[in-house]
């Protein structure tokens, strides 16, 4: 099925801008601008950030957003595919940590001005062509999901809508549940139309899924819904009427509504997240509304690639939107169970985070925290006649844990998956992955590998030692690259330590 291309979703932000002048004077080289490409919800990036604006410096933020070819032109002058990476004059620095280090390293040497260091380090060698910053411009500068979200609903009965939300969403009651005739009265009121118009205005609300109609005959607002009941799906709060989006765009559209979200609510450099300040934000309404036409699209249209980008974007917006409604489980024991609590409704069926990862994205295995009892087949969350084995991906990718898992150092250039570049959003992944020297290291003196417990976990998705060896060769990046494949050629039998699990909530 042909899907339709939404524009990027990218930022495009100028940092600081009053310091340029202030120090144009004392650094020349100040003049040159500096450049971070980003993409949504990058923790890493917002930590390099941070760093510039306590140091003063300007920078010009580009979102490399999930457009394939400008980070496969990102790609060939850096050498990476990851973000952030930072560029003076469109002259290539370094990764977050490069950049933060050389930034440190001169505060610590107390030079007068540790700026001078930090824009002698650029490399004119690796030149950023001019036409990909311009596109890296022109791909920031994109609408948001409040905008993409109610673009078939009018100017006039949007306003009527968010007035009434207004007068009936408060701090001390955020999920109003409202008698008809409370709903009719406020209109009254705000716009002294005729009865016949206002009661045509809310059932306008109503078929463009502004408001719903419970069984017991309150209105809600469907960006405000009440909590579901524990164990039912997150987007089971109404029934959405009329179309639905094609599923690509859907998911496309979940994942970069929280993305945003994400890259506003973060704190400590993007070390953790203000749950409840996420929580009271107008746009995660915008994304429960929407993740209701989940229950009524049909991913079975879609091709492998374009399924496999539809459920690693809808496990990621799920774990987001169950942790800020529900509230991020408060120890180990209760966390293993919100990975079966936490569901979906698509297409008619109940998917949880388990049922996603381990039925449809690894081809229907065990989870590795399932009980197996003496004297019976292995088998995963889909017995036999479940319609959801129609879901199943075959063959499964192992580098999927890495798009579920965003525990790098770097984060993935690519946060929204989409079929087309599916290949290159798993790739960038990985390399963020690996970037991480607690997930991937290896010290020649003992013949020691040293993998993150994922690999342990999942072993069997890994394959054969020789092609888990080839994963992690393909994996790391630059003269890494180089060590790591010699050191797998010149020691046949390694040492491999399975470093531990750091299970701490990212909660602010």
């Amino acid at each position: 099925q042909q899907q339709r291309q939404l524009p990027l979703l990218g930022n495009l932000r100028c940092y600081a801008e009053a310091h340029a002048e202030a120090h144009a004077e004392q650094v020349d080289s100040e003049k040159v601008l500096v450049q971070i490409v980003t993409t949504e919800g990058c923790k890493f990036c917002k930590k390099t950030k941070d760093a510039m604006l306590q140091r003063g410096i300007s920078f010009e933020e580009l979102s490399v957003s999930d457009d394939p070819s400008l980070l496969v032109t990102l790609s060939s002058v850096s050498g990476l595919k990851t973000v952030p990476q930072v560029f003076v004059g469109g002259a290539f620095v370094g990764d977050g940590e490069t950049t933060i280090s050389l930034l440190v390293e001169s505060d610590n040497d107390h030079q007068a001005d540790e700026r001078k260091s930090f824009f002698s380090a650029a490399d004119h060698s690796k030149l950023l062509p001019e036409l990909t910053i311009q596109k890296l411009r022109a791909a920031g500068v994109q609408e948001k999901i409040v905008t993409l979200a109610y673009r078939d609903i009018s100017d006039p009965i949007l306003n009527a809508w968010r007035g009434l939300k207004n007068v009936f969403i408060t701090p001390g009651n955020g999920y109003p549940e409202l008698s008809r005739k409370e709903v009719l009265d406020a209109l009254n009121n705000q716009h002294k139309i005729p009865e016949t118009e206002i009661e045509a205005m809310l059932e306008e609300f109503i078929s463009s899924n502004l408001m719903a109609e419970s069984k017991e005959g309150k209105f809600i607002f469907t960006t405000n819904p009440p909590p579901p009941r524990r164990g039912a799906p997150m987007n089971s709060c109404f029934e959405w009427k009329g179309n639905v989006l094609p599923p690509s765009e859907i998911s496309e559209l979940l994942q970069r509504g929280m993305s945003q979200l994400l890259d506003t609510h973060g704190r400590e450099g993007g070390k953790s997240i203000d749950y409840t300040g996420l929580a009271r934000d107008p746009a995660f309404g915008d994304v429960v509304r929407l993740s209701h036409q989940l229950a009524k699209t049909e991913p079975s249209v879609l091709s492998r690639d374009e399924r496999m980008a539809f459920y690693i974007n809808i496990y990621n917006v799920l774990i987001v939107h169950a942790m800020t409604a529900r509230g991020p489980p408060p120890n180990f024991a209760s966390r293993m169970l919100f990975y079966g609590e936490a569901k979906y409704e698509i297409a008619g069926n109940e998917y949880s985070c388990n049922d996603i990862e381990n039925g449809v994205l690894r081809g229907n295995r065990p989870s590795p925290a399932s009980v197996q009892l003496p004297f019976t087949k292995p088998h995963g969350p889909f017995k036999e006649g479940d319609p959801r084995i129609s879901q199943v991906i075959s063959p499964p990718d192992a580098r999927i844990h890495f798009a579920l898992n965003c525990g790098a150092r770097s984060c993935p250039a690519i946060r929204v998956y989409t079929g087309d570049a599916l290949e290159l959003g798993l790739q960038s992944a990985t390399e963020a992955f690996c970037a991480d020297e607690s997930n991937v290291s290896f010290d020649r003196n003992s013949n020691t590998l040293t993998l993150s417990k994922i690999f342990q976990w999942y072993r069997p998705d890994f394959g054969s030692d020789l092609q888990l060896q080839e994963l992690l060769v393909n994996g790391v990046t630059g003269k890494r690259r180089t060590s790591l494949k010699k050191f797998f050629e010149e020691v046949p039998k390694t040492k491999t330590v399975f470093a531990d699990y750091n299970w701490d909530l990212n909660e602010a």
